[in-house]
Formats: structure tokens, sequence, C-alpha cells
């Protein structure tokens, strides 16, 4: 199976907390529940500024617990949301702090109840834009250890106090448009997620951009960092068949952040984006590496510059 050639160039699609990734996390849309453990923290500083963040000595948890010490109201967060947060990590064993997100208004996104975003993104469902959030979990959450293991044992707890700054979108919202003829059949799942039918005959002999859904969001611009969920497969031929070259539906990456500049992302999805709207979805044919694909891209939003 051919795999997807990068669409990014010079820098990665996505910088999240990896650290925190557990295979399946996150994989449904039930809120965390509060707890003692993170009941227990408490949090000073003004919100999008690193807190100063107590916690009582020796704080242990047995799984994922949630409270919120600032109550937000913009929109609520669900599973396949991506969400831009500030955090700052302490050890619930020592109450120093581990690791912080830097406070610079810059953090990729991560979308919530993507794998990629493990236990934290898991947490993050349910939330608002806006909260501060106390969560606390076993710290062999962060390093992906099975639940199973420690299920009902309390151990070390893994303390974030996360600020909510921003939500985009799950998926397109724009209204259907019509498809030029000749292209892919696109089918929808209930979340959103593209279903690609490559037809019988060739792949057109040049790029081609078509819109499947018209959003009435802010207009991208080569200066902008789009934010994208995409689905790419081969355009077959008479002796190879269509085949899935890659998903940010489905492999657990969720969200990307892709810089639109010159350089910085292949020209057929440069082309296909500069110029389009939040909430738009497309259609792209594009020829990377002596081969064609068809990618549908869902334009959630743009980051801040």
């Amino acid at each position: 199976m051919r795999t997807i050639p990068a669409l990014v160039v010079t820098i990665g699609l996505v910088a999240s907390l990896t650290a925190c990734a557990a295979p399946g996390a996150g994989s449904s849309s039930t809120c965390a529940p509060s707890g003692a453990a993170s009941e227990a923290v408490s949090a000073r500083g003004a919100f999008g500024s690193q807190p100063d963040v107590t916690v009582p000595s020796g704080l242990t948890a047995t799984g994922t617990q949630v409270s919120v010490l600032r109550q937000g109201d913009g929109r609520t967060i669900g599973d396949g949301t991506p969400v831009v947060l500030e955090y700052t990590l302490v050890d619930g064993a020592t109450g120093e702090v581990a690791q912080t997100s830097g406070y610079t208004g810059s953090s990729n996104p991560i979308t919530a109840g993507s794998t990629n975003a493990g236990a934290l993104g898991k947490a993050l469902e349910c939330a608002q834009v806006g909260d501060r959030l106390a969560v606390a979990m076993p710290k062999s959450a962060l390093s992906g250890t099975a639940p199973s293991r420690s299920a009902g044992k309390a151990e070390d707890a893994a303390v974030f106090v996360v600020d909510v700054q921003r939500a985009f979108a799950a998926r397109a919202t724009g209204t259907p448009q019509l498809a030029g003829d000749g292209m892919p059949a696109v089918v929808l799942a209930p979340d959103g997620a593209p279903g690609i039918t490559i037809p019988s005959w060739p792949a057109p002999e040049k790029d081609e951009q078509h819109l499947l859904r018209k959003g009435d969001g802010a207009t991208l611009t080569a200066e902008d960092t789009a934010v994208v969920k995409y689905t790419a497969v081969t355009w077959g031929s008479s002796t190879t068949d269509s085949t899935v070259a890659g998903s940010s539906w489905t492999d657990g990456s969720g969200a990307q952040p892709l810089p639109l500049a010159e350089g910085q992302v292949v020209d057929g999805i440069r082309n296909a984006l500069i110029g389009r709207h939040v909430g738009d979805q497309v259609l792209a044919i594009v020829h990377q590496q002596g081969a064609a694909y068809a990618y549908v891209i869902d334009v959630l939003g743009a980051m801040p510059r």
C-alpha cells in the first residue's frame, strides 16, 4: 500500500501532548467525574497565565478526575473537538511543577477524545471554553499504562491545571455544495468523517479543487495556520486499486495545524486552501510523487497570528 506523502514540507503536522498518549483513550464521550484528588487542587493567578498551583503532599488518584476551578461560558467541548489550551503539570507526590505549555499563546490544538491527546484529551470532554480545570490522574496515564493494571488502586497523581482558551468545530459546518462532474463521491459518517469513492476513469491530469461545503467563517490567507481534518485516498487506475492513504479522522491524531506559508505545505494543498473559509469542506485532487490523490479537507479554524 502506498503511504500518503507528507502534507507539510518543513515542519511536522502536529505537536501535541504526546506524553499523555494512551492507546484507545478518549473513545467514549462520558464526562470525567470530579473527585477527592481533583477537588484538593487549588490555583491562583490570571486565566491564560501560569498559575501558582497547590496540591496536598503525597496526592494519589485511582482514575482521571476533573474539577472546575473557574467557570467559562464558551463552546462546550465534545469528542472530536480541537482545543487550544495552556497547562501546568504538577507532580502530585512532591507538589513540584514538572512541565508547562509555556503560556505563549501559540500552543497547537489537541483533539478531545483522540488517541494522541490521551487521558488529558478525555478529561477535556464536557468542559467549556474559558474554564480553568484541575485534572488529577494516575501517573501511569502519562506513560500509556493500561488502566487495568492499576484499576481501583491508588497511585501517585499527576495534576494538570488547564486553561481552556479556544475550541473549534469538530467538523466542517458549511452548506453542502455540488462537486464538479467526474469527481469522487464523498459520503459522511455521523461524526463527519468522509468516505471517498474514486470513479473508474483516470484522474484529472492537473490539480483541481472543488467546494463540498461552503462556510461563512474567516478567509484563509498565506499568513494563516489552518486547523483541519482530512482524509486522502489514492486515485486508482486500471491496474491498481484505490486505497486510503491517510486520515486524521481515524489515525488517532485528530485536527492538524497546517501552515499555509509558501514552502510549508505541498502546493496542491496550499492552493486548495488559500482563499477558503472556516467551515468549508474542500475536495482537492493533488498530484504528488507521480501519483494522484483525492483529499477531503475540513477547514475548522485558523490559529491566532
